[in-house]
């Protein structure tokens, strides 16, 4: 029952609507970098922004939250850089496979998981981790899909070319001043911010159209495996020694075992680092999660 529920309510919305991005590409002539251009520098950053003032939680809580978020990806950065290493894989190759396993999709997959499985409460939690994760997918993962064909010193570069970071420091200086945003801004942004989780499930369906996984189809496996198994074994562990309980543990848990992120797909196609490996990590992880994310769940609650 718990299975069917999360298939029809969570799962089989997500893969519709990166059906239609598939059809669409298949249909006409769509400019994916263009489109992709448009969700990193224009969507995602209201879609942060917009978020993060609104967010309810603070004190020990937020703090956590943000802990465990940064500390949870590194933990699984590092572990995947090991495994991409143990394969020998060549940089750009390393670049992608580590983007594929380390940022997930806490989001578009995350947040509505985890509001069905804890109601709002958890909602409110798995916001924190969404903006928190959206920083280190806006810095850390950056600098990762830009290593692959740039120098390091040009990705540490690339970070700052990127506005959800300035989106998410304008919005804490916000909250830190108690500021109330007119409504003349708020209101486009939150609708800006709304169209960002679609458009890029969108992309999704548009690149997939364009891929094959014949050759990339082994290191698939390995990045699913590593990205699912590996982000929940870690988000348990790290759980238990922060301490963590209730429904911030369980809300933390679930967005860490996530699939991989949308985002790490945009990513790959704006710098060129294996574009069609990242995709199929995307695609794969969120089909296996099915499976993975309905044990979990039932396991942690």
């Amino acid at each position: 029952m718990v299975l069917l529920s999360v298939l029809i309510n969570i799962v089989l919305p997500v893969f519709i609507i990166i059906g239609a991005g598939f059809v669409a590409a298949r249909m006409l002539t769509i400019d994916a970098q263009t489109l992709s251009r448009v969700s990193l520098y224009v969507l995602g950053p209201a879609l942060v922004f917009s978020k993060l003032v609104e967010t309810t939680v603070t004190g020990t809580d937020l703090v956590q939250i943000v802990v465990f978020t940064v500390v949870g990806t590194l933990l699984v950065l590092a572990l995947s850089w090991v495994v991409a290493r143990l394969l020998r894989l060549n940089r750009s190759t390393e670049s992608a496979f580590v983007l594929s396993c380390s940022f997930v999709n806490s989001g578009n997959y995350g947040l509505p998981l985890v509001l069905f499985a804890f109601g709002q409460a958890g909602l409110e939690r798995a916001l924190i981790y969404f903006v928190t994760g959206a920083f280190m997918m806006n810095t850390v993962a950056v600098f990762v899909a830009s290593r692959g064909q740039a120098k390091a010193t040009t990705s540490l570069l690339n970070i700052f070319r990127v506005p959800m970071i300035y989106a998410i420091v304008i919005a804490f200086a916000i909250r830190a001043a108690n500021l109330e945003i007119p409504g003349f801004i708020s209101q486009p942004l939150g609708l800006t911010g709304d169209a960002a989780i679609p458009v890029m499930l969108l992309l999704v369906g548009i690149q997939l159209a364009g891929v094959s996984f014949g050759k990339q189809a082994r290191l698939i496996c390995v990045a699913t495996l590593v990205r699912l198994v590996g982000g929940a074994v870690v988000g348990i562990a790290l759980a238990t020694v922060m301490g963590l309980a209730g429904v911030t543990r369980q809300a933390c848990i679930v967005e860490h075992s996530a699939p991989t992120g949308v985002m790490t797909g945009i990513l790959a196609l704006e710098f060129g680092t294996e574009p069609e490996l990242v995709t199929g990590a995307i695609f794969a992880s969120t089909l296996a999660s099915i499976a993975t994310m309905t044990l979990l769940v039932a396991w942690i609650s």
